[in-house]
């Protein structure tokens, strides 16, 4: 199984760096074509798109996967894999039809004051229609990753990216060189990517009307709703701090928080977020198949490969934060910098939430897993404003980092009755020792150059932490023989593959 899931986690990686530097592409493009203000008004408008789509799902895209190993095991009765695929698409596409017609109303009706600039208003109505955009691709993307085709998703993620950045540079280079142009092309972009699949995947689920089950899309949203301030809140906690320094400190530090916490995103996309994607519908299938031992024995070995990557993650980025701000960026975002090692260190511990709280899930016990959230998201906003006057931007990411160390620890112990799943301490120790290894030495190094400081951290981390890790880890050393041996064998295990366990 373990195996299994390092191949999901290969696609998503390879997917998400491949999407991560069309993004690596665009980053100091719009950073040197808008102002320091217009960045972060941009920011605004993709937390209020992030926050509307969450509602419009209603919670349904994790009611898929969730539902997918039930109805395809025949564990719900009267259903069957025609009314499943239906279900999803017809349900969640009158969603978010429904939630784009009311937000393009009320967006109009809200007072200008409310807005603190009058460029937002006409922005949030021109892109109030990427909410049912997002909500269709949602419902056919959930499918894909219920079913486990990580590879079609990632072929998917890459051609819809790098299609719409080329659409993205043409508009601002040759059309206009201000949001108006940037929201057009991405509208259009992402229009046409959708529609796309959803023509490949009509062929082949071929989803009927008359297919649709009310009783399972009843059950569905019934798992799903309180999903709804599950991610809303998750959204609060990931991006609420960027009204409270609007309002606070202004756009301009705005822009600079920005600019850091998109590249530790960046980041956090090519190297953690695949393990969420890969391992949620495979502990669940697992958990419906073959039951709590052999999903606890999976979770206990996944959480030592997380904590190894994870480390290496945060300590490098810290490392290298100030100049890769600086040469994606440009200089006059460095200031951002200072916010990194937080910033991304709270995104390691978010990525630990879903297998840390795995019972909560199993058990849909989506309102206690909603209530968490809430509580961390509202946790993380109060400590904005105590932290913010004494300490800026500092300030704001800390509370981030602390609010998803809650989270992390709250999942954990709720979710235990059903599925107890904790953090092992020893591969804490073990990488969190090598990492401060790593980085004591990186911060050593320093030459003419932002470029040339770089590569070289870059170099060296890489040669620290992989050969310390490698001496004092057999599962590593078991996963690069693995690894050899696939390759020797053309991608196929060879039969007498060796097993990795954590220690």
């Amino acid at each position: 199984m373990l195996k299994r899931l390092i191949v999901h986690v290969t696609n998503y990686s390879a997917g998400s760096l491949l999407v991560t530097l069309a993004s690596i592409v665009s980053f100091p493009i719009l950073t040197r074509l808008l102002s320091v203000d217009e960045y972060g008004v941009m920011n605004l408008i993709a937390t209020a798109l992030s926050l509307l789509v969450g509602i419009a799902k209603l919670g349904v895209q994790h009611s898929a996967v969730r539902f997918y190993s039930e109805v395809r095991t025949g564990k719900r009765p009267g259903v069957d894999m025609d009314g499943y695929a239906a279900t999803v698409v017809y349900g969640m596409g009158a969603l978010g039809l429904i939630a784009t017609l009311l937000w393009a109303a009320a967006s109009q009706l809200v007072p200008d004051a409310f807005w603190n600039d009058e460029r937002l208003k006409p922005l949030m109505l021109l892109t109030a229609c990427l909410v049912f955009v997002r909500v269709v691709d949602s419902a056919f993307i959930n499918q894909l990753r219920a079913e486990e085709r990580s590879r079609q998703i990632t072929v998917y993620s890459v051609i819809r990216r790098y299609a719409g950045l080329a659409l993205l540079l043409f508009v601002l280079f040759f059309v206009a060189r201000n949001l108006w142009g940037f929201y057009v092309a991405t509208i259009v972009g992402e229009a046409l990517a959708t529609l796309g699949l959803v023509a490949w995947m009509w062929k082949r689920l071929q989803p009927r009307p008359r297919d649709f089950d009310a009783p399972l899309f009843k059950a569905m949203l019934a798992f799903g709703i309180p999903m709804i301030g599950y991610e809303l809140a998750s959204i609060v906690l990931s991006m609420g701090d960027r009204y409270v320094i609007q309002a606070m400190m202004g756009a301009e530090p705005l822009g600079y928080y920005s600019a850091a916490y998109n590249l530790c995103d960046y980041v956090r996309a090519i190297f953690l977020a695949s393990f969420g994607a890969a391992v949620l519908p495979m502990y669940v299938r697992l958990w419906e198949e073959k039951g709590r031992d052999e999903t606890a024995a999976f979770l206990r070995r996944f959480m030592h490969v997380y904590v190894m990557v994870a480390m290496l993650v945060v300590a490098g980025l810290s490392a290298v934060g100030p100049e890769l701000i600086a040469l994606l960026a440009s200089d006059k975002y460095r200031a951002g910098a200072q916010v990194v090692p937080y910033v991304i260190g709270g995104m390691a511990l978010d990525g630990l939430v879903m297998v840390a709280g795995a019972g909560l899930y199993i058990e849909k016990r989506t309102r206690t897993a909603a209530l968490l959230v809430m509580g961390t998201a509202v946790l993380n906003i109060a400590l904005n404003v105590v932290l913010i006057p004494s300490w800026g931007l500092v300030g704001a990411a800390l509370a981030t980092l602390v609010a998803y160390a809650v989270l992390l620890g709250l999942s954990m112990w709720a979710g235990r009755r059903c599925l107890a799943v904790s953090l092992p301490p020893l591969s804490l120790l073990k990488f969190g020792g090598i990492a401060l290894l790593m980085y004591a030495a990186l911060m050593r190094i320093a030459v003419s150059g932002d470029f040339a400081t770089l590569v070289l951290r870059m170099a060296a981390g890489a040669l620290i932490y992989v050969s310390l890790t490698l001496a004092v880890d057999a599962p590593a050393r078991q996963l690069v023989v693995q690894g050899w041996q696939r390759l020797r064998h053309g991608g196929a295990a060879p039969a007498a593959a060796v097993h990795t366990e954590a220690p």
